[in-house]
């Protein structure tokens, strides 16, 4: 993934980078809440992780996101 921010790179990453695979991170946290008697419930939303690092928008940015083998999208914030 390449995040551009007003056209500059902002932040890179690969989602191999959490535990090697995004839902080795989820699974980390199943069975890390199960071994203190905490279950997951269905229906809930579980975010395994961020590719970038946080960022401060204000009105008039641009973002590019790219992701290899998904696509690209843009947002204006107005």
């Amino acid at each position: 993934m390449v995040l551009k921010k007003n056209g500059e790179i902002i932040g890179t990453g690969a989602g191999a980078a959490t535990l090697d695979h995004p839902l080795n991170a989820v699974a980390w946290l199943a069975n890390t809440l199960g071994s203190l008697g905490i279950t997951l419930k269905a229906g809930e939303i579980i975010l395994s992780g961020s590719l970038s690092i946080m960022f401060p928008i204000e009105s008039g940015d641009r973002l590019e996101m790219e992701i290899g083998g998904i696509g690209k999208t843009t947002c204006q914030f107005d």
